[in-house]
């Protein structure tokens, strides 16, 4: 090989060198977005569906999340937007075994809800919950919710997607206080707790001297560990049931020490399946969030601080003394 082909070749390949470090820092920089979500204005029909939210049809869109490679949509959804533009979910369905940014929640269970929120908790008194059901308080149970993310911290979303989710929370926080931040980190570390005392005066402390309660959900427990991985560990096993019995919460438990883990768990209906909802270290039990959700480590440590009012499905609502 001559000097000048050498030449030749060293340059080539120097300048392939340098495109593919380009292409590189390209895809790093835009990386190929696994899903896409659509909004649409509501039709008649999914109007039907949240009428009892009494929301007038300019403020409600539908929403679908497409994956790649998926034939049908992987979520579908009622969204409402508040005066500031904040979205609400309202309805949500998964189409997969996996949530999608949230839970499965229809109207009749969350308007049965929100009526609860009406009817026990008064007017001049403040209710503390995720970022989502905050709003869908303030936007249709009319009570004090103050809590908001701009961050919105807590979307649930596999772990191939992870490229796509500054973006989303970006979306799904939008409209939210920059300002709001700070206490729903309080929030989060309140719910995180393992002091029931030093916990409850914290979440008053957020209600800043009104009557406080505290509405949680089942799915809470996972938006958390989607927020600080590092603090709470949790997974799932899903059965093939209808619904809870003893022998299948016997099955799970056999389930349990055959695979050695000693965490504290909860089991939930989940359409034809029943979800066992399991923590990975025995000492996530003894968070709060833990203690306000039947988890099996609850039984034998009962609150205190708080009291039940209200229950149906994955949701509780507990109030706070005022002492």
């Amino acid at each position: 090989m001559t000097p000048r082909i050498r030449l030749i070749a060293g340059v080539a390949l120097l300048v392939f060198g340098f495109a593919l470090l380009g292409w590189a820092i390209y895809a790093g920089l835009n990386p190929t977005v696994p899903f896409e979500a659509r909004l649409a204005p509501i039709s008649a029909d999914a109007a039907k569906e949240v009428a009892a939210f009494d929301l007038s049809a300019d403020r409600l869109q539908q929403i679908e999340i497409s994956a790649k490679d998926e034939r049908r949509p992987v979520a579908d959804g009622i969204i409402a937007r508040d005066e500031s533009g904040r979205l609400t979910p309202l309805v949500w369905r998964n189409e997969v075994t996996q949530p999608i940014f949230f839970s499965d929640a229809s109207a009749s269970d969350l308007s049965k809800v929100l009526a609860a929120i009406r009817e026990h908790v008064p007017q001049d008194a403040v209710v503390l919950a995720w970022w989502d059901l905050s709003r869908a308080i303030r936007l249709v149970a009319g009570r004090a919710a103050p809590l908001d993310d701009a961050q919105a911290r807590g979307l649930l979303m596999p772990a191939a997607w992870s490229a796509a989710a500054a973006s989303e929370r970006a979306r799904w926080g939008a409209g939210a206080p920059v300002a709001s931040v700070e206490n729903f980190t309080r929030f989060i570390d309140a719910l995180l707790d393992t002091d029931e005392a030093r916990a409850s005066e914290s979440l008053k402390k957020l209600a800043d001297g009104k009557p406080a309660y505290v509405a949680v959900r089942m799915s809470d427990v996972w938006k958390l560990a989607a927020a600080r991985p590092q603090k709470l560990s949790i997974a799932y096993k899903d059965f093939a049931a209808t619904g809870v019995s003893h022998g299948l919460i016997k099955s799970a438990q056999q389930w349990l020490r055959d695979e050695k883990i000693d965490g504290g768990f909860a089991v939930e209906p989940m359409g034809g399946a029943t979800r066992l909802h399991f923590f990975e270290r025995k000492s996530d039990g003894d968070r709060l969030i833990a203690r306000l959700l039947p988890f099996s480590t609850s039984l034998s440590s009962l609150l205190t601080r708080f009291s039940l009012v209200y229950q149906h499905k994955g949701w509780w609502i507990w109030r706070l003394p005022n002492y």
